[in-house]
């Protein structure tokens, strides 16, 4: 399978190189910069040096599998950046682009929605500003079904590590583990599985 991570070099992206790397997948880092890839990766995980808003429909569909794992300095580019992508893939059925999209998406125990209460607080700190349009990217793409696309969002304690053998799994709810702990590693949330939906994953242990 070819695989495209788009912010590879980033904590989630990275993550998916290495669980695609080792899985045997042909893995290509889509980047502004080759050269932070070659020093993070060797020469083993080739480039495609792109800006985001410059890829093409012609770069994109080479890959069975797109991950979207970028930051954005400007918080407002998450969702103008799924619409960028679905104008250059509607009407397509691959590749299967994989959004990464936060925690604040997800369900609380109380069945509110983490994102639905920070805009009270908007402008207090950069990661709401992010928070809130990742609520915005998932809300876009939930109206588009003419290009493949899946989302998949981190628990509240989202870290680096390799993946749990157990996990417990969810398609809209924060995930709670029998120490009461809502956590995941990158390497568990590397394995997404629903198109066109949202997955989300919490470590069992």
């Amino acid at each position: 399978m070819k695989i495209g991570i788009i912010g590879a070099t980033g904590m989630a992206g990275s993550a998916f190189v290495i669980e695609g790397y080792q899985r045997g997948h042909q893995v290509t880092a889509i980047t502004r910069s080759a050269s932070k890839v070659t020093r993070m990766f060797g020469n083993e995980i080739p480039a495609l040096e792109r800006q985001n808003f410059e890829l093409t429909r012609e770069d994109l569909t080479q890959f069975d599998v797109i991950v979207v794992a970028s930051t954005f300095s400007r918080a407002s580019d998450h969702p103008r950046f799924a619409e960028y992508l679905h104008d250059q893939l509607a009407g397509t059925d691959a590749p299967i682009v994989v959004f990464v999209v936060g925690s604040s998406t997800l369900q609380m125990p109380d069945g509110s929605v983490m994102a639905d209460r920070l805009g009270l607080m908007r402008g207090q700190a950069p990661w709401i500003e992010v928070a809130i349009e990742q609520a915005a990217e998932l809300n876009y793409l939930k109206t588009v079904d003419d290009f493949a696309w899946m989302a998949i969002s981190p628990q509240q304690a989202f870290m680096p590590g390799p993946a749990t053998p157990t996990y417990l799994k969810s398609d809209d709810a924060l995930i709670f583990n029998n120490r009461q702990e809502s956590r995941v590693t990158t390497g568990t949330l590397a394995n997404p599985t629903h198109v066109h939906g949202r997955f989300t994953a919490a470590d069992k242990f």
